[in-house]
């Protein structure tokens, strides 16, 4: 398969910024080819007035053909599809925590704080195992993961799990949360 890095960088840019007239443009051929990425995109493009129940349904096909092709942002959000019971899906929260913990083994750092939050608790479909739980939560937050991060500030706030109180290291793990994510909520602000 040729490597089509760029054109996927292209179209990904283009659909944050909002520009569906050149994507409609460069998308068809890149989803003629299977382009995971490409499939992904446009599935969340739709003409004016397509009904609502058209749009889902496009939505989780493409979602669904995007993963199967190994898409990392389809499979995650083919595992909300999952945690949740979204769009007609069954909800099946084991098959969304092995979602969860496979691509936080492929290191997507929010997938890890999920995974890592099942652990910690045990609250998933895995062993708790607190230890491993918060090894993984600290690669998270190290990671780019804004919710770990907040996560952490929360144990540093509250003298949870071995931390102590120490509300320095709090602000400092909410100020990393806001720095990776200015959309993080924060509970401490």
């Amino acid at each position: 398969m040729n490597d089509f890095s760029r054109e996927i960088e292209k179209i990904e840019k283009l659909f944050l910024d909002g520009n569906l007239d050149e994507l409609r443009i460069l998308l068809p051929p890149l989803v003629e080819k299977n382009i995971p990425s490409a499939i992904r995109i446009s599935s969340s493009l739709f003409e004016p007035g397509t009904p609502e129940e058209e749009i889902d349904k496009i939505y989780v096909e493409g979602m669904f053909k995007a993963a199967e092709l190994g898409d990392l942002k389809a499979i995650y959000q083919v595992g909300i599809f999952y945690d949740l019971g979204e769009y007609n899906i069954k909800q099946d929260k084991i098959k969304a925590s092995h979602i969860f913990k496979d691509l936080s083994e492929k290191g997507d750092a929010h997938c890890m704080w999920i995974y890592a939050c099942e652990l910690i608790w045990g609250n998933g479909s895995f062993p708790k195992s607190t230890e491993e739980g918060l090894n993984l939560l600290y690669k998270a937050s190290e990671l780019g993961s804004a919710n770990a991060c907040i996560t952490i500030a929360s144990f540093f706030n509250e003298g949870k799990f071995g931390y102590p109180i120490d509300l320095g290291a709090r602000d400092r793990y909410r100020k990393k949360a806001i720095e990776y994510d200015d959309t993080t909520y924060d509970p401490y602000a």
